[in-house]
């Protein structure tokens, strides 16, 4: 019975494996994801932060799924190391798994800017559910709140109904047409925050490159994202730029390992599912190929 190891559990990662389910061969399957939940759409964060979308509406199963499909859930797990020729993995807390078929959908990783103070408390990335949680109930008690990243995503994230009562300073690059600020927003062009300052663990303001400091305990990163493969250095699985490298059938570079979503070609959510479903269906086809030679072979 082949053992198939899927890293990563967002669009393209569930989609691989709900296609694997489906299919009737048997296999063992294992899903490795650095959350601590199931599957769940991350373009309803900010639905979910603004209040229109419930947390149960985020999920793209319940919870009892993997259970009930058989598929072993390594929920809070990081792959620290991947060894294409032993066929092996090593987990940040040194837990060694074997495969004979692996999926890389561990996605892209949000870029925090590398300054000073940046792991105090109050400094958020927007980017998964347990942050957006948190940053949900700080925006409770936070009167001034810095937002900064991509235009747009800061667009968006300011018109939150949690912020239209605070001071939010958004320190972008050049101000969208579409962004109408009220009377307490302040768009801050051609600035970036050079430091994080605060006594202790918790974050008290900002320091942006002209020198200004200004009084905040919560600041919210957004935008910037890279491929999630540092893990794979090492592995012979070849890449450019941090992307894996895979043809139309998400076959890397090694024949036993297949990779999709964005952490190789993929730009949209949709795009993502799409290449999930391709490589599952690319991996049942060579899994019935390898069964066949062996069956004639015998």
């Amino acid at each position: 019975m082949p053992k198939i190891i899927i890293i990563g559990n967002s669009a393209a990662g569930f989609s691989c494996c709900d296609t694997l389910v489906k299919n009737p061969t048997e296999k063992e399957i294992t899903v490795i994801s650095a959350e601590d939940y199931s599957a769940y759409n991350r373009n309803l964060l900010l639905g979910y932060l603004a209040g229109s979308i419930g947390e149960d509406e985020l999920f793209l199963c319940p919870d009892d799924y993997y259970e009930k499909n058989k598929v072993r859930f390594l929920k809070n797990s990081k792959v620290a190391l991947v060894e294409t020729k032993k066929q092996r993995l090593t987990l940040k807390d040194n837990i060694k798994i074997n495969y004979d078929y692996l999926v890389i959908a561990s996605g892209s990783k949000p870029v925090l800017p590398d300054i000073a103070g940046n792991s105090k408390e109050g400094v958020f990335i927007f980017y998964a559910l347990e942050e957006i949680k948190e940053i949900k109930q700080r925006l409770m008690l936070a009167d001034t709140v810095a937002i900064v990243g991509e235009p747009m995503v800061c667009v968006e994230l300011a018109g939150v109904p949690l912020l239209r009562d605070k001071e939010v300073k958004i320190i972008a690059k050049t101000r969208p047409d579409s962004f109408s600020p009220s009377g307490k927003q302040e768009w801050i062009e051609g600035l970036e925050v050079n430091e994080i300052i605060g006594e202790g663990a918790q974050m008290q303001a900002i320091k942006l490159t002209n020198g200004k400091v200004i009084g905040m305990p919560l600041v919210i990163f957004a935008g910037a994202h890279l491929p999630a493969s540092e893990f794979l250095k090492g592995s012979d699985i070849e890449t450019r730029d941090g992307c894996v490298i895979v043809n139309d059938l998400m076959r890397t570079s090694i024949e036993n390992v297949f990779a999709c979503g964005s952490v190789a070609s993929a730009k949209t959510w949709d795009d993502a599912i799409k290449e999930g479903i391709t490589a599952a269906e690319s991996l049942i086809k060579q899994t019935k190929g390898e069964n066949n030679l062996c069956q004639q072979t015998s």
